[in-house]
């Protein structure tokens, strides 16, 4: 280490883990989620509001020490770069074309990337083009959120990713009809991306070219995939032959504002369930909040019975984005939906923009709901965000009062935990209350 940092003299590779840690760094190899202030991602989980922001903060103090500083902490501070304005993104792009020596290239730092255009005055579709753009410099990025503007072309985004990708995931800022890329195209990127991990965009998939061979390819790194439209959901279905995607664990078949209903893809989704449901363990659905269908969710939960053997967890999405959401009713139509004994966890979000304390008791109400009318062996609920755990329990008045409206029972005690794995509480069984800690 440094004699002028003044500290033990350690190696370092020590010094840099400290500092990572210091600046409270998440590994950005893996996706366990993204901090969404809009409100308009339902498919993914949902980390800390500001979360990211204030690990970067910490990261650009650490690389203004002092010279020795500012080599250790540099690479910490490009590993993950969240992007929400335009004039940060255009000043990334400047730094990165302005190096001359490729060997001091900070490009092959950067690891994850988030853009989400929050700038209202930038023009559409320059955001988009700019991280094409840089994508190329990134040789080394292996997770990318990407927010689409309007007139953005898919091919030219997919084409800048490089091979060693492992999680995409690119939603659109609610255009009035998404891009589209043909089937053939979307088989090539696979192709191209041996490792990719978790995978979820928002385009249109064509059917005018049949790719070479696909009936023969397999692409096993698959593990999670977002499904953001019932196109999406029958090319799939039709088109990729059982056995293709061998590590699929994970679909969440995601229809956010402004179409609102998932349940019009029931047909689909018993067509790719069909052919890929056998090794699935976590199955993702939207609900409406304020208009929710029982009997079209009984007909996707019978397809998860049917063809999912493996599932244990299913998560559901409650859109309330245009209204308050009112959950009085819920206990009504749980009892006209059918029971589901092989699931012991259930997933829950409320999706909104609302980062207040309006949202905070949604979520009580949401994890009150009767609930073991559906899942008669529940053991879990997943809040699927990450959350302040004492803001969370300054609520806890809410769960306590739904769970005596529903006079919920329980055959198991049944753990609720945030997205991180922290206990938010415990709901007794039998007559269920909020056990007290």
């Amino acid at each position: 280490m440094p004699s002028s940092l003044n500290c033990p003299d350690l190696p370092t590779e020590l010094w840099i883990q400290i500092l990572s840690l210091a600046a409270g760094a998440n590994d950005s190899t893996e996706f366990r989620g993204i901090v969404d202030d809009t409100g308009l991602c339902c498919g993914l989980p949902a980390l800390e509001h500001g979360s990211f922001r204030e690990s970067f903060k910490t990261k650009r103090s650490m690389v203004l020490v002092n010279h020795e500083w500012n080599n250790m902490a540099t690479p910490i501070l490009y590993e993950h770069l969240p992007i929400s304005r335009m004039v940060e993104l255009k000043k990334l792009l400047e730094t990165l074309t302005s190096e001359e020596d490729d060997g001091l290239s900070l490009g092959r730092f950067v690891k994850r990337l988030d853009i989400t255009d929050s700038d209202v005055e930038a023009p559409n579709g320059i955001s988009t083009s700019v991280a094409i753009e840089l994508c190329p410099k990134m040789v080394n990025l292996v997770t990318c959120f990407v927010e689409l503007e309007f007139n953005c072309n898919p091919d030219l985004l997919l084409a800048a990713l490089g091979p060693q990708l492992r999680h995409l995931h690119v939603h659109e800022n609610v255009p009035p009809a998404a891009p589209s890329i043909s089937f053939d195209n979307l088989l090539e990127f696979l192709n191209l991306h041996p490792n990719l991990t978790s995978i979820s965009f928002p385009f249109l998939i064509t059917h005018q070219l049949l790719a070479k061979n696909s009936k023969t390819r397999r692409w096993p790194s698959i593990h999670k995939w977002t499904l953001q439209n019932r196109s999406q959901t029958s090319a799939l279905g039709l088109h990729v032959p059982a056995g293709a995607l061998p590590g699929l664990t994970e679909i969440c078949f995601d229809q956010c504002y402004p179409h609102w209903n998932t349940f019009f893809w029931s047909e689909e989704m018993k067509g790719f369930l069909v052919a890929h449901g056998g090794s699935l363990l976590t199955i993702g659905l939207g609900l409406n909040g304020e208009h929710p269908n029982p009997g079209k969710l009984s007909g996707s939960f019978q397809h998860i019975s049917d063809f999912c053997p493996r599932a244990k967890e299913v998560d559901i999405a409650i859109l309330t984005h245009a209204e308050r959401g009112s959950f009085t009713l819920w206990t009504v139509w749980l009892d006209q939906v059918i029971q589901m004994p092989q699931i012991t966890t259930l997933g829950v979000r409320i999706c909104s923009p609302r980062h207040n304390d309006e949202g905070i008791e949604r979520l009580h109400c949401a994890v009150a709901l009767p609930w073991p009318k559906i899942f008669p062996k529940l053991e879990r609920i997943r809040v699927l965000q990450e959350l302040d755990v004492d803001r969370y329990r300054m609520h806890d008045d809410v769960t306590r009062k739904y769970l005596r409206n529903f006079a919920r029972w329980a055959t198991r005690p049944i753990r609720v935990e945030d997205l991180s794995g922290t206990i938010l509480g415990e709901l007794s069984k039998e007559l269920c209350t909020l056990v007290e800690r």
